[in-house]
């Protein structure tokens, strides 16, 4: 393929990602062809955990970008000595080199060499406090360096930056617009990585799942649940709706008496930072002592007043004996007054009843 065309359909992919009509999947698969590679990633290394966030990749197997994420990513100096680089910076680091540390040695002894690559390429596309996000390449065979076209590589990576950017405040500004319909003292929302990384989460998150006894929490920005069974549920979810995209609810518990209730789904476009994989996690903290009040009820469901008093007691746990001694009223009383309120909210039993009132508890 020539030089002009790989350039054009390198170039029309970023332009796609950009405009919010392509993913950073197309822009790996272009960047191969254009930069002469065997294999590419896109991929983003958390500054604060040390950790890869998300990486994108054609031309790997799964087992290798699986061993770099979990393990090889804290070897990787090459890619590390250009975390404080502005955006633009090229770097070309190969097995032929003297390499500086010893970290050098183990990730092109014990991971590179074993897969049969020599030579890694990259650019850093954006880099602030938080994170650095960078395009490389790697070859099986050393290429030199050509400053043949380095107007092109240049322009190459101003198309990178912003669409990079572009897509990056699509999803911070639809994620605000989410954020104003959240409660964030028991509603929260994030853009989360298959494994539970965070890439975006709405203000208020980190105080929702802060406290000292929560069971729920962002360790390192990811999502973690402190009892190992309910973290492998999570895990599996995260994996299951990264795969399908396909919705998923999920009930963990944290303290006692509460619960935090998760939707997670795949997210389209504007949302989903340009990675086909991002799930979106919707989180709601429950807790039994909510319960919504006798005039809510009333209003909601059209009920009189000693319908939506029982109504009231039952969402607070009690059974109808102990509502006859609180209400002093009889038995048969109130249970033709729960008849009553069963064929007004069109439940059938008693759980049906209860289930639909927590849907009002503040």
């Amino acid at each position: 393929m020539s030089d002009d065309v790989s350039f054009r359909r390198a170039s029309d992919a970023v332009r796609a990602v950009g405009a919010g009509d392509a993913d950073w999947l197309d822009v790996v698969h272009t960047a191969r062809e254009f930069l002469g590679a065997d294999a590419a990633t896109f991929l983003c290394h958390d500054k604060q955990s040390r950790s890869v966030r998300f990486v994108e990749q054609s031309g790997h197997e799964a087992r290798l970008i699986e061993e770099y994420a979990q393990h090889f990513y804290q070897y990787d100096d090459a890619t590390r000595r250009f975390w404080h680089a502005p955006a633009g910076t090229w770097y070309d680091s190969n097995v032929a080199l003297e390499h500086e540390s010893e970290n050098d040695r183990i990730f092109w002894n014990e991971f590179m060499r074993p897969y049969q690559l020599q030579q890694l390429v990259g650019v850093v596309i954006c880099n602030d406090d938080d994170a650095v996000t960078a395009l490389s390449v790697q070859r099986m065979h050393i290429v030199q360096p050509s400053f043949a076209h380095a107007a092109r590589l240049a322009e190459y990576e101003r198309q990178l930056a912003a669409a990079f950017a572009a897509r990056r405040a699509s999803t911070r500004a639809s994620l605000y617009a989410l954020s104003q319909m959240l409660d964030p003292a028991r509603e929260g929302f994030l853009i989360a990585s298959p494994d539970g990384r965070a890439l975006e989460f709405a203000p208020g998150l980190e105080t929702l799942l802060g406290s000292h006894d929560s069971q729920l929490t962002l360790q390192q920005r990811r999502l973690t649940h402190r009892q190992p069974e309910w973290q492998t549920r999570l895990q599996a979810a995260l994996r299951q709706v990264g795969a399908n995209g396909e919705p998923v609810s999920l009930v963990l518990p944290d303290s006692w008496g509460h619960a935090y209730r998760l939707t997670l789904r795949g997210l389209g476009k504007p949302m989903n930072h340009g990675l086909r994989a991002a799930v979106g996690v919707r989180i709601e903290r429950r807790s039994i002592f909510n319960v919504p009040g006798e005039t809510a009820l009333r209003e909601h469901f059209a009920l009189t007043q000693a319908e939506a008093r029982l109504f009231h007691h039952l969402v607070a746990g009690l059974t109808i004996g102990e509502c006859s001694e609180v209400l002093n009223l009889g038995t048969s009383t109130l249970r033709t007054q729960l008849s009553a309120i069963l064929r007004k909210t069109g439940c059938r039993r008693q759980g049906e009843l209860l289930r639909l009132a927590a849907m009002l508890a503040p």
